[in-house]
């Protein structure tokens, strides 16, 4: 492996740092021997997160492995009595992904639906087709995220696995014992590095307000603010990519935490997650059963059968690339020419709502939301769940059509009713096949408004031919 000397050299000074800081004692020097034997590990751990596994594998599946050997190095760990090494050392990278995400979000969120809601077009000028458009995308996200959070009460997938006792009293020795040199750093020297943002303290409904009532200004007074308009498709953009360059580090940032969480909570963890998966997975269906063979049915007045037929390729597309955003011209593509929807509702429909539509984004980050306050034996009321609920429907207009966008979302949601954003960390390893599960329905829930719409608006049509309604091949690629 043709590796340069820079990122060699970085990783062995780093891994020595992180080895004697662990082998140091709290009195007199470290054995030398301790050192070197520790700092082989940190280094074997660091060179296979920045250099094997990004030759040979792309980033969602770095994050799974990430999950993987950190549940295994959580546990032996553990068993080895030496947990500090995950929670205090490896954790820094557990501790600085977070932070970046934290750091990051707020202007994301801002930025994001100030550049949606401006690009939408003069409000007053929308019309009845504007008007039927957004109360849709909004009843359907509303329905999305009462499904996800009417399953995860019903299933309850964080009680009953973890000895929640053992947990706290854990938790409680951590925080009397000493703290280490590895504690001091993420304490100490890391906020004084990267902005600690406090994600609680920030008035979230009012700056997401604020940024839909900003958005509406320039989008009224377009000829006059479209400097500004595309100032914030620039940060929209730039913005964007930082998320992206902090997701360089959700391998190890993954890896660290979900070793802590083993550590912690022990294997039961394991099959706790799996009943979580299984909640999205079941939400998702549900939401997808409700708008196919419901609202379809009875406001688009067509078969399920052909919708799903026709729409075929960009449910495939969607699954695969995790992206409704590369997956709209597909989508465009069958909702008119394999579905028969019209195409003057399309072009307005589907590029607003790969934009500010994401029904199944919203009912994940709510799920999650839930399912990390359980596992963290929060009882929330049903006043914070109304919470949960508001602010899931109103961030899902602030996620990007982009792999993975929604995680840093997650903070928002959790600091809306006081979950700990750490909290991240115990969801975040199987983001990415519940990412492909949930832009499916993001796209399936865009084509159903254009056939509903078309609908009430006399305009919907038929398939081309019956022949390319039911080819997966006669869509063009994107």
């Amino acid at each position: 492996m043709n590796v340069g000397k820079a990122p060699l050299i970085t990783l062995i000074v780093l891994a020595l740092a992180l080895g004697a800081a662990a082998a140091w004692p709290t009195e007199g020097i470290p054995n030398l021997g301790e050192v070197l034997l520790l700092a082989a590990l940190f280094f074997a751990v660091l060179a296979l997160f920045f250099l094997v596994l990004p030759r040979f594998f792309k980033r969602p599946m770095q994050i799974f492995w990430g999950m993987v050997l950190g549940a295994l190095a959580g546990w032996a760990l553990h068993a080895m009595d030496r947990a500090e090494l995950m929670t205090d050392y490896f954790g820094i990278f557990g501790t600085l992904f977070i932070q970046l995400l934290t750091m990051v979000i707020v202007p994301l969120v801002f930025v994001t639906i100030v550049s949606g809601v401006s690009t939408m077009g003069d409000a007053r000028r929308l019309g009845r087709l504007g008007g039927k458009t957004i109360l849709y995308y909004c009843c359907t996200t509303a329905i999305a995220v009462l499904i996800g959070l009417m399953c995860v009460n019903v299933i309850q997938p964080g009680r009953g696995t973890v000895d929640v006792d053992r947990i706290l009293a854990v938790q409680e020795e951590e925080a009397e014992r000493e703290p280490t040199l590895g504690m001091q750093v993420q304490e100490n020297v890391l906020p004084a590095i990267v902005p600690d943002v406090d994600i609680g303290r920030v008035p979230i409904l009012p700056l997401i307000f604020s940024a839909i009532f900003l958005g509406a200004v320039m989008a009224a007074y377009a000829e006059k603010t479209q400097p500004a308009i595309d100032f914030f498709k620039a940060m929209d953009y730039a913005i964007i990519q930082v998320v992206l360059w902090v997701m360089y580090l959700a391998p190890i940032g993954v890896f660290a935490l979900m070793g802590r969480a083993i550590a912690t909570m022990g294997l039961e963890y394991i099959p706790m997650l799996a009943q979580y998966v299984l909640t999205v997975v079941l939400g998702l269906g549900l939401h997808f059963f409700v708008l196919v063979f419901g609202v379809l049915v009875v406001l688009g007045r067509i078969s399920p059968i052909r919708f799903v037929r026709g729409m075929a390729p960009a449910i495939q597309l969607a699954f695969s690339s995790s992206s409704s955003s590369a997956t709209l011209p597909v989508t465009m593509d069958c909702a008119t020419r394999r579905v028969g929807s019209s195409r003057k509702v399309s072009s307005f429909m589907l590029p607003l709502g790969a934009t500010i539509n994401m029904d199944g984004t919203a009912l994940y980050v709510a799920v999650a939301a839930l399912f990390v306050s359980q596992v963290y034996a929060m009882d929330l009321s049903l006043g914070e769940q109304l919470m949960v609920f508001i602010t899931a429907v109103a961030v899902s207009v602030g996620t990007a059509g982009i792999p993975g966008a929604s995680v840093g979302l997650m903070t928002i949601i959790f600091a809306s009713v006081g979950i700990p954003v750490e909290g991240i960390g115990i969801v975040i390893g199987v983001d990415r096949f519940l990412d492909m599960c949930r832009t499916l329905v993001n796209i399936n829930g865009d084509a159903v408004g254009t056939v509903v719409i078309s609908q009430t608006e006399g305009e919907m049509g038929e398939p081309e031919t019956a022949a390319e309604a039911a080819s997966p091949e006669a869509a063009p690629a994107p």
